[in-house]
């Protein structure tokens, strides 16, 4: 599967985190070097990348949501 560099970087910490809820604000911390909110879709549109490359092709899905307060790989 080819992903940006950005992508793995993003499915690297929901992968070191498994079942573990990573929140938003700790993925723009981690992947984006960012500390503070920036009012984007940003995070959105890369989980959406990943899951049509990991998910999507796949009878088994990885990634899911946690309405209100992030992400995490299962």
């Amino acid at each position: 599967i080819n992903l940006t560099a950005k992508e793995f970087t993003l499915l690297v910490l929901l992968a070191r985190n498994t079942n573990r809820i990573v929140s938003k604000q700790e993925i723009l911390e981690k992947v984006w070097d960012m500390h503070f909110t920036t009012g984007t879709n940003s995070i959105e549109v890369y989980i959406s990348f990943l899951r049509n490359k990991i998910d999507k092709p796949f009878d088994h899905k990885w990634i899911y949501t946690k309405p209100g307060f992030g992400y995490y790989i299962k």
